[in-house]
């Protein structure tokens, strides 16, 4: 843009102050100027944990908007901002959005949001901003005058944000002064207000009404910035939709984790990433002031969601305290045993029916001298397997041997005080919060063992990435899988995303081992160990894994912010392209998830190495087809084993498999089903969901 006879004019007419426009002269903005205020909406509804779409808090400001024209016949720009701010708490209390308790927290994030919405979506216009410096820089003074809906205090943030508040001596906004350009009343006042001799003042701006032809008619010398190309582009903008926006936005990422530079499945981000988005909204829709992070995939998603708040909180005093808690299926069954005769070793009985003595010693930290004693009194093989291992004579009697319970008496007292003292070391309130976990899922084992731990006196919540298992929930133990999800029923998406459950967990591994009992004289009171095979892969292929995919995390960040997507909008896409992510996995991401196999091992009993995979039961092949041609969705769990299992067998078989074919049928019978069919028939309820 050339300025060159706005610095004739200020120069010939010995301009000494002058007064500038903000929107389209100092500053541009990405969006239509209408879309900034869906992005506060979207901003409020986060920050608050408001149970309300963005469109309807965004048709609730603009109706407020409307009335209050009305009412005070005023312009919207002359609309007093806390009278706005008023109004639309009012509106809210009454649709019970929010209390009257909570009005005062609305209107005190009110700006900071407006501030955040604004500032996500401007850039500066910098030939005018070297303009206004040097005009500074010889000795003039810089007043900005504006119709705007806000505060001067907003104005000011807005400007230090872009780093140029120092350049002006004055901001006024219509608001503020409930006058505007729009009118021609607020020039007037200024320079009354200021003693300025209009002839030695200049208004630049874009609007030739507001900004010209009103200063003119108030004395003011004044100039026209260019205009009709930013009215276009505001109706430009004023077109397309949120949903393509995000498409374009997760499909780039895809993409680029496609690249032969990328890590395979670094794509993985997505899912992680809009995990760690519902939980902060989760959080502040339930006022959580503290979030325990289980070990071991507790710490990437605790410094992802560190992360996520640092860039998303708006409100410094409603930032929630992130804990990394130590904890494994092996160690919770240590800190929650009870006494010998009274405890039902629950997951033990229910995943390991069979199981050899030594096992269920190994089980229990048993040390392995000790182990040799009772195997040699009781007068048994101790790796001997048995069948009904919980209900055996085997157990009645290492029950009732004396080694064995003095043993366990001493170990799970010491093991109970040390986790307490451990829990206490965190400084949270959980008497009167209670304990909120987060974690990958599936089920709430460790959930479970933390709730008997405090005898069900305190209430422990789960957040899961994905859940899978219900076991009995309790009022006390409520859990919730915020990707995927078998509560309250599992719909088409939960059945897409929740597939390929061991990867989710391999991608988040820690850079330390297991933790197997707690002690008072251990530091951090944890035991660990760290199995040598997943201390290789952590350090050789997770590590460089986790720093890519947060890479994408801190684009994501950016890139979303201005989006107005709502989460069912998003479940909608991720589960599309979890579809492709699990159909289509070149040789470079099968030969990776051979490498990951070698690190995979189960932290109960002998750490059996090596991702297992098990094949669905089928007894009538023809009824299993015709399930799987009406409802592909629930297979999906095995499709996607398919090309993993054959690549170790026969690289090109695996390389063969149509899975484009079967991507194609997917898409075919979501059309089918949910665009169709849904239209003429019932079948959604006793064959579809």
């Amino acid at each position: 843009m050339s300025l060159n006879q706005l610095h004739r004019q200020l120069k010939e007419k010995n301009i000494k102050f002058l007064f500038t426009d903000y929107y389209d002269t100092i500053v541009h903005r990405h969006v239509h100027p209408n879309y900034v205020q869906r992005i506060w909406a979207k901003l409020m509804i986060r920050e608050l944990g408001l149970s309300i779409s963005i469109d309807e808090l965004y048709f609730i400001r603009q109706e407020s908007t409307r009335y209050l024209i009305k009412k005070l016949k005023k312009e919207d720009v002359e609309i007093p901002y806390k009278t706005l701010q008023n109004e639309i708490s009012k509106r809210l209390i009454n649709e019970e959005i929010i209390t009257l308790d909570e009005k005062d927290d609305f209107i005190n994030l009110f700006e900071s949001v407006d501030v955040r919405a604004e500032s996500s979506v401007q850039y500066l216009n910098e030939a005018v901003v070297n303009t206004l410096k040097y005009f500074k820089s010889n000795g003039g003074k810089i007043y900005l005058i504006s119709d705007f809906y806000g505060s001067k205090t907003l104005f000011e943030k807005l400007l230090k944000h872009h780093g140029i508040f120092d350049l002006f001596d004055g901001i006024y906004s219509s608001a503020e002064l409930e006058k505007s350009k729009h009118k021609g009343t607020i020039y007037q006042p200024i320079m009354s207000e200021l003693s300025i001799n209009p002839n030695e003042a200049i208004m630049i701006g874009d609007n030739e009404s507001s900004d010209y032809i009103n200063a003119k008619k108030n004395g003011l010398n004044a100039y026209n910035l260019p205009h009709k190309k930013y009215l276009k582009r505001n109706k430009r903008n004023n077109f397309g939709n949120d949903k393509k926006s995000l498409k374009k936005v997760l499909n780039n990422i895809y993409k680029t984790c496609h690249k032969k530079s990328a890590i395979p499945y670094t794509e993985y981000i997505i899912f992680y990433h809009v995990f760690i988005e519902r939980i902060y909204e989760v959080a502040h829709k339930k006022n959580l002031k503290n979030l325990f992070f289980l070990s071991r995939e507790g710490q990437y998603l605790k410094k992802l969601f560190d992360s996520y708040q640092d860039y998303a909180k708006i409100d410094e005093g409603k930032k929630i305290k992130t804990h990394y808690l130590k904890i494994s299926r092996h160690a919770a069954l240590q800190m929650s045993l009870k006494e010998i005769d009274e405890e039902p070793f629950v997951f033990l009985s229910k995943k390991y029916k069979n199981l050899s003595l030594d096992d269920f010693l190994v089980a229990v930290n048993c040390p392995e001298s000790l182990r040799k004693q009772i195997f040699i009194e009781l007068n048994i093989e101790g790796d001997s397997i048995i069948e009904g291992f919980f209900d055996s004579p085997v157990f009645s009697d290492v029950k009732k041997n004396e080694l064995f319970k003095n043993y366990y008496d001493q170990h799970r007292v010491e093991s109970h005080n040390a986790f307490k003292a451990y829990i206490q070391s965190f400084n949270a309130d959980i008497e009167n919060e209670g304990i909120s976990l987060v974690d990958i899922g599936w089920g709430g084992t460790m959930q479970e063992a933390i709730y008997e731990f405090f005898n069900h006196e305190i209430p422990v919540t789960g957040y899961y990435l994905g859940l899978g298992e219900i076991y009995d929930i309790q009022p006390k133990t409520k859990r919730y899988g915020l990707i995927s999800s078998v509560m309250p029923y599992t719909d088409y998406s939960d059945a897409i995303l929740m597939a390929n459950q061991q990867l989710y967990e391999q991608f988040s591994a820690a850079d330390h081992g297991s933790t197997l009992d707690y002690s008072l004289d251990a530091e951090n009171f944890t035991l660990e160990f760290h199995q040598p095979e997943e201390k290789w892969l952590y350090e050789n292929h997770i590590s460089s894994h986790q720093d890519e995919m947060f890479s994408l995390h801190k684009s994501l960040l950016e890139r979303l912010e201005h989006i107005c997507y709502d989460q069912d909008m998003m479940q909608e896409v991720i589960s599309k392209l979890a579809l492709r992510i699990g159909l289509f996995q070149t040789n470079r991401k099968l030969k990776f998830l051979e490498t990951l196999s070698k690190g995979f091992y189960q932290n109960v009993g002998h750490n059996k190495v090596g991702i297992s995979y098990k094949p669905p039961k089928i007894k009538n092949p023809i009824r299993e087809l015709v399930s799987f041609l009406m409802t592909p969705e629930k297979y999906f769990r095995y499709l996607v084993k398919i090309k993993p299992v054959l690549y170790k067998k026969n690289k090109l078989l695996a390389i063969l498999i149509p899975m484009f074919l079967v991507y194609l049928y997917f898409g075919f019978n979501k059309y089918l089903r949910f665009k169709f069919l849904n239209r003429f028939f019932l079948l959604k309820y006793n064959i579809f969901k």
